[in-house]
C-alpha cells in the first residue's frame, strides 16, 4: 500500500514538473518577457505551441539585426539570405496585431550588395514609415552602414522621448524637425551625404558619453549659414567653406570632460577658424573668447596663427568684464571689419581693460559702426568707450544701450564721451535705455512681419 501510494507521490510530482507553467500567464507578462529577446527569437516562439503561436504579434518593442553579414562570399547564398530578411520584416509588419510600438532598434549589417541600395531605401522606407511605428513610438534606435534617407514623419514624432541615429543618414532636404517629448539625442558617426544643397545649418552637439573621442566634421560646399553649440567636439572642422558668409558660434573647453588637453583644444579652435576665415559676419560667444583668452594667457603658439577674416563686415562678440583686454587682438584679425557689435554679459563688476599700444587697422581704416550692450556705468568700461572713439577715424556712429535703472549716469557719461577726443568728427554718440531698445527691436520685428504678410 505504502509502495502504490509512494509511486503516486512521484507520478504527480513528474506531471507537476512537465507542466508547461510559462504558457499559464496572461498575454502581457508573456509579451513582456519577449520583449526582451531579438524580434526574431520572439517570432520563433510561435512554433512552440498553439498558446505561443500568436503572442509575438503583440510586442510592443522591436530589436532587429540584419544577420547576412559574411555571407557575401557566398553570392547566391547572401542574395537569398537578404530576401529572407526582407520577407520577414514585411510579413513582421503586416501580421502585427498591436497598434503601437513603444521601441524600435534597426541594426543593419556592414556588408551589403550596392545594386540593392535603393532597392533597400524603399524597403526601409515603407517599414518605419508603418503607422505602427509612428503612433506611440518613444525611442527609436537606427545603426545604418549604407547611404539612407529616412521618411522626413520620422522627424516628428511627437511622442518620440529618445532618438539615436549612427551611420549613412542622409539629412539632405529635410525641411523641419520637431520632437516637443525628446530628452535624448544621439548622434554617432553620421555622414551627411549628398549635401550640396545645404545652405542653411545648425548643429547643437553637448556630451553625453565621456569614454570616446567625439568628432565632428562639417562638409557642406555650398553652406552660406552655420550656427554651432557644441560643447563636446574634441576633433572639429569645416571642409570647403567657400561660400560660408555667415557664422555664429559657441563652443569652449571642457575641463574633466574632453580627453585632449587645452592647447590641444585650442589649436583645433584656431584651425577651424582659419577654415572659416572666409565669411562676412561672426558671432562669437563669451565661450569662444575664453578659449582665445586662454591661448594668449598660456602663450600657445597657435594664439599667433590666427587667421586674417579678409571678408569680415559684421563681427558680435560676447565677452564678460574681464575677458575684454583681448578684444584688440581679435580685431587686429578683422581688417576690414565695418561693424562691430559687443555685448557684455550681465553683472559684470571686474573689469580688466587695459588700452593696448597699437591700434587695429580696421579701426583707422574701415569701421563705421559700433553698438555697445549693455553698458554698466564702469569707469574702466567708459575708458575703453573713450579708446574706441579716439581711434577710430571713420567712425559713424556707436549706440550704447544701458540699464533703464541707470538713466540718471545718462547725461555724465554723454558728456563725458562727447568732450573726450575723438578721431572721427562725423561720430555720433546715441545713448538707449535697454527697455526701449527692446521695444524698438520687437517693432522692427512686426514692421517686417507684417511687410512679409502683405508682399504676398
Amino acid at each position: 500500500m505504502e509502495e502504490t501510494a509512494s509511486g503516486d507521490n512521484c507520478q504527480n510530482l513528474c506531471e507537476k514538473a512537465n507542466e508547461d507553467v510559462i504558457s499559464e500567464l496572461r498575454d502581457d507578462i508573456l509579451c513582456y518577457m519577449l520583449s526582451f529577446l531579438p524580434t526574431k527569437s520572439a517570432v520563433a516562439t510561435s512554433i512552440l505551441s498553439t498558446r505561443w503561436r500568436n503572442l509575438w504579434k503583440s510586442v510592443i518593442i522591436l530589436d532587429i539585426y540584419d544577420d547576412i553579414s559574411g555571407y557575401h562570399k557566398n553570392p547566391f547564398t547572401y542574395k537569398e539570405r537578404k530576401m529572407n530578411f526582407v520577407n520577414f520584416m514585411d510579413r513582421l509588419f503586416i501580421h502585427r496585431n498591436y497598434p503601437s510600438i513603444l521601441k524600435f532598434r534597426l541594426i543593419l549589417a556592414l556588408s551589403y550588395d550596392f545594386s540593392c541600395v535603393n532597392a533597400w531605401m524603399s524597403h526601409l522606407s515603407r517599414w518605419i514609415s508603418s503607422s505602427a511605428i509612428m503612433g506611440n513610438v518613444e525611442e527609436l534606435i537606427f545603426y545604418i552602414n549604407f547611404p539612407v534617407r529616412l521618411p522626413e514623419n520620422l522627424y516628428c514624432c511627437e511622442k518620440l522621448v529618445t532618438l539615436k541615429l549612427h551611420g549613412h543618414i542622409r539629412f539632405d532636404n529635410l525641411q523641419s524637425v520637431s520632437f516637443p517629448s525628446l530628452k535624448a539625442l544621439h548622434l554617432e558617426h553620421l555622414r551627411m551625404l549628398n549635401n550640396t544643397a545645404i545652405k542653411d545649418l545648425s548643429v547643437f552637439f553637448v556630451p553625453y558619453d565621456h569614454s570616446y573621442r567625439k568628432k565632428l566634421t562639417i562638409d557642406t560646399p555650398n553652406l552660406e549659414f552655420l550656427k554651432l553649440v557644441d560643447f563636446a567636439s574634441e576633433e572639429l572642422s569645416m571642409q570647403r567653406a567657400d561660400s560660408l558668409l555667415q557664422a555664429d558660434l559657441c563652443f569652449c573647453y571642457q575641463t574633466g570632460v574632453f580627453n585632449v588637453g587645452i592647447e590641444e583644444y585650442a589649436n583645433m579652435v584656431v584651425q577651424f577658424y582659419r577654415q572659416i576665415s572666409g565669411v562676412k559676419t561672426l558671432s562669437l560667444s563669451n565661450f569662444n573668447i575664453r578659449t582665445l583668452l586662454g591661448a594668449a594667457v598660456s602663450k600657445f603658439p597657435c594664439f599667433g596663427n590666427m587667421p586674417t577674416f579678409r571678408n569680415l563686415i559684421h563681427l558680435e562678440v560676447r565677452v564678460s568684464d574681464d575677458y575684454v583686454w583681448i578684444l584688440p587682438e581679435i580685431l587686429q584679425c578683422s581688417s576690414n571689419l565695418e561693424v562691430f557689435v559687443l555685448i557684455l554679459d550681465e553683472d559684470a563688476y571686474g573689469w580688466n581693460w587695459c588700452a593696448p599700444h597699437s591700434v587695429p587697422q580696421c579701426l583707422s581704416s574701415c569701421l563705421q559702426v559700433i553698438e555697445y550692450k549693455v553698458f554698466q556705468g564702469e569707469s574702466r568700461e567708459t575708458e575703453m568707450l573713450e579708446y574706441f572713439l579716439s581711434n577710430a577715424l571713420v567712425l559713424k556712429k556707436m549706440t550704447i544701450t544701458h540699464p533703464h535703472d541707470l538713466e540718471t549716469l545718462e547725461v555724465d557719461v554723454l558728456k563725458r564721451l562727447s568732450t573726450c577726443p575723438k578721431g572721427s568728427d562725423a561720430c555720433q554718440i546715441v545713448l538707449i535705455p535697454e527697455h526701449k531698445r527692446s521695444f524698438e527691436v520687437a517693432s522692427m520685428r512686426r514692421a517686417s512681419f507684417f511687410s512679409e504678410s502683405f508682399n504676398y
